[in-house]
């Protein structure tokens, strides 16, 4: 049950008297207009809204933004991760590569940031070459023997 405050409480009754008021008492719109104050738009759109949604619907919606601008969703972090625990050979460009063709937006940073939060990151930096398996060309080996 969702609990409104005390100035949400007294205007979703006035908007749902000022329907009441027309439907079922058949009072014109001209004198709910001057009643209420609200012009003959505004009483349509909350008629409408009243009769899609429901009571709940007449108290205002709440505008802009419903999260910042450079959060991301858990759709799109769980997605990442998918991704990166059944392809452990994939490093962030191939992740943002997939991530792309799936229909999602976003930069190689934000992939990166995600792997090192779950701690799926592959390691960067310079790796030696005994961990690649290259193997020592015949000039380098002969400097190591003197």
């Amino acid at each position: 049950m969702q609990t409104l405050p005390p100035e949400n409480l007294k205007i979703l009754e006035e908007r749902h008297e000022m329907i009441l008021a027309h439907e079922k008492f058949g009072i014109k719109i001209r004198d709910i207009r001057d009643t209420y104050g609200v012009s003959i738009g505004a009483y349509y759109y909350w008629k409408k809204r009243y009769h899609e949604e429901g009571f709940i619907s007449l108290v205002g919606k709440k505008r802009g933004p419903q999260m910042p601008h450079n959060k991301t969703t858990e759709k799109f972090e769980d997605k990442i991760v998918q991704t990166a625990s059944n392809n452990r050979e994939l490093d962030a460009n191939d992740i943002y590569e997939v991530i792309c063709e799936q229909g999602f937006t976003t930069t190689v940073r934000t992939v990166e940031r995600i792997l090192v939060k779950h701690h799926l990151n592959k390691p960067k930096g310079r790796r030696s070459k005994k961990t690649i398996g290259i193997k020592r060309k015949t000039s380098q080996s002969m400097k190591t023997q003197k």
